[in-house]
C-alpha cells in the first residue's frame, strides 16, 4: 500500500535532547552467532558507548522499525528517522539543526557533497542544502527543489555524472531529473509488467559496463542506457526475470530482498527465491546467495543477512560462512582491523524483540566482543575510523567507538 501523493510541508527548528542511554548488555549473546566472552580479556578489542541520543517521543513511534539511518555528510552526520525528521548531528553528539516533513524517511539521505543531500521522504525526493550563520554556529536547512512520485521511494537516489538524479520508486517507475533545477527530464514506467512480489528492500542502482542496473519489486533486473544529448533517454537494454510470479494471497516475507554486485561485465545478484550471477543472457542460480546484501570483499565477494555471513570466490562460487546467527543481519560496516555487524529481533518483522551489535575481526570468523540492544537495528550505519552510528528501532541515535 503506497502513501497519496502530496507535497511534504517543511520546517526547521532548533531544539536539544537529552542524552542518555537505553539499558544495554554484553554478556548474552546469541547460541548459534558463536561463542562471545563473557567479559574482555585485557588487549581484546570491545565497543564502548561513547554517547547515546533518544530521538522518539512516544510509544507509537517507539514500536515503528527505523528503516532510514545515517549518512556521513562532511564534519558531521545526517540521520533520518521513520517520523520523517532529518537531524544533523555533530561527531560529539551536538544537535545543529533538524528538519520535519509530512511523511517518512525510510531511505537512507545522499550525501551530494559537503552542503548537499538528497532527502528522501514517503514519496518524495528534495534536494537540501546547509546554510551556515555567522561564524559557523547557526544552521538552517534550504529546499533547492522538491519532486514527488505516486508511489514511495524505492532505494537511494543515484547521482549520475554530476548532472542527473535517477529516483526509482516502488511502484517501477524511475525518473530523471536534473541535478540543479529539479527539472524532470524523461521517466520510465512498467506498469503492464511488473508483478508485485513485495519486495521492500531493492538494491542501490549500480554502473556496469556503460549501463545503469536497477532491479524492481517484482524481481526483474533491468540494465539502462541513458543517452543525454539534447534529450534525455533512458533505455531499458537488456531485462532478466529473477523471481517466479506470485498468485497467493499471503506476504512476502519482510526480509525477501533484491540486491546486486558487479563481477567484470555482468552482476551477481541475491533474491528472496534465490541468488545467482547474469551470465550467457539468463540468470543462473549459485549455492547459499539468497536473502543477502552483497558487497565486493578482498578478491571475491561477500553477503550478509538471513543466517548470517557468507563468503563467495572471485566467481560467486560459495566458500564458507564465518558467522552464523539466529537473527538477521542487517549491517556490515569494516574498519581498519575490524568489521561490527547488526541484526534485527526476532520475529516475523524486523524490530520486534531484542537483538546484538557484534565486534568481528576483518574476517569474520571470531567474535571479539557483543552488545545487546533492545529491538535491534534495521537502518543504515555507517563507520568513520574506530567510531560507528546507528539508529536503534527503538529510536536510540548511538555513537559506538572500537576500543582494544
Amino acid at each position: 500500500m503506497f502513501p497519496r501523493k502530496f507535497f511534504p510541508i517543511f520546517f526547521v527548528f532548533l531544539f536539544s535532547l537529552p542524552i542518555s542511554a537505553e539499558f544495554v548488555g554484553s554478556v548474552e549473546f546469541d547460541e548459534n552467532a558463536g561463542k562471545a566472552p563473557v567479559f574482555v580479556k585485557k588487549g581484546e578489542p570491545h565497543l564502548a558507548i561513547e554517547w547515546a541520543i533518544p530521538l522518539k517521543k512516544n510509544q507509537v513511534q517507539v514500536n515503528r522499525r527505523e528503516e532510514a539511518g545515517v549518512t556521513l555528510f562532511g564534519e558531521d552526520i545526517l540521520v533520518a528517522s521513520r517520523s520523517g525528521s532529518l537531524h544533523l548531528f555533530g561527531k560529539n553528539g551536538e544537535l545543529k539543526v533538524t528538519a520535519v516533513f509530512e511523511g517518512e524517511c525510510t531511505v537512507a539521505p545522499v550525501a551530494v557533497d559537503e552542503t548537499h543531500a538528497l532527502v528522501s521522504v514517503s514519496n518524495s525526493v528534495l534536494m537540501m542544502e546547509l546554510v551556515t550563520g555567522k561564524k559557523g554556529k547557526k544552521y538552517s536547512w534550504k529546499v533547492l527543489w522538491n519532486i514527488a512520485g505516486k508511489a514511495t521511494v524505492a532505494a537511494q537516489p543515484f547521482v549520475y555524472e554530476n548532472k542527473l538524479v535517477l529516483i526509482q520508486f516502488h511502484d517501477s517507475v524511475i525518473y530523471v531529473v536534473d541535478k540543479e533545477s529539479g527539472e524532470l527530464k524523461n521517466m520510465y514506467s512498467d506498469y503492464e509488467n511488473s508483478e508485485e512480489l513485495s519486495v521492500i528492500r531493492l538494491a542501490q542502482p549500480i554502473f556496469v559496463d556503460g549501463k545503469i542496473v536497477f532491479g524492481f519489486s517484482d524481481g526483474t533486473i533491468t540494465f539502462f542506457m541513458l543517452r543525454d544529448e539534447g534529450k534525455v533517454d533512458l533505455i531499458p537494454y537488456y531485462k532478466f526475470k529473477t523471481a517466479s510470479s506470485m498468485k497467493r494471497f499471503e506476504k512476502r516475507d519482510f526480509f525477501d530482498l533484491l540486491s546486486f554486485v558487479q563481477i567484470e561485465d555482468s552482476i551477481l545478484f541475491s533474491g528472496g527465491e534465490y541468488g545467482g550471477v547474469i551470465v550467457d543472457g539468463k540468470p543462473s542460480k549459485l549455492e547459499n546467495m539468497e536473502d543477502l546484501q552483497l558487497f565486493k570483499y578482498e578478491n571475491g565477494f561477500a553477503g550478509f543477512g538471513r543466517r548470517g555471513i557468507f563468503l563467495f570466490d572471485e566467481n560467486g562460487k560459495f566458500k564458507t560462512q564465518p558467522f552464523k546467527s539466529m537473527n538477521y543481519v542487517t549491517n556490515l560496516v569494516q574498519g581498519n582491523g575490524f568489521t561490527v555487524a547488526m541484526t534485527s529481533g526476532e520475529g516475523p518483522m524486523l524490530g520486534d524483540t531484542d537483538a546484538f551489535i557484534y565486534l568481528l575481526s576483518p574476517d569474520f570468523a571470531k567474535i571479539h566482543y557483543s552488545m545487546m540492544i533492545p529491538n535491534g537495528v534495521s537502518s543504515n550505519a555507517v563507520c568513520d575510523g574506530r567510531a560507528v552510528y546507528f539508529i536503534s528501532d527503538m529510536g536510540v541515535l548511538y555513537k559506538l567507538k572500537v576500543l582494544n
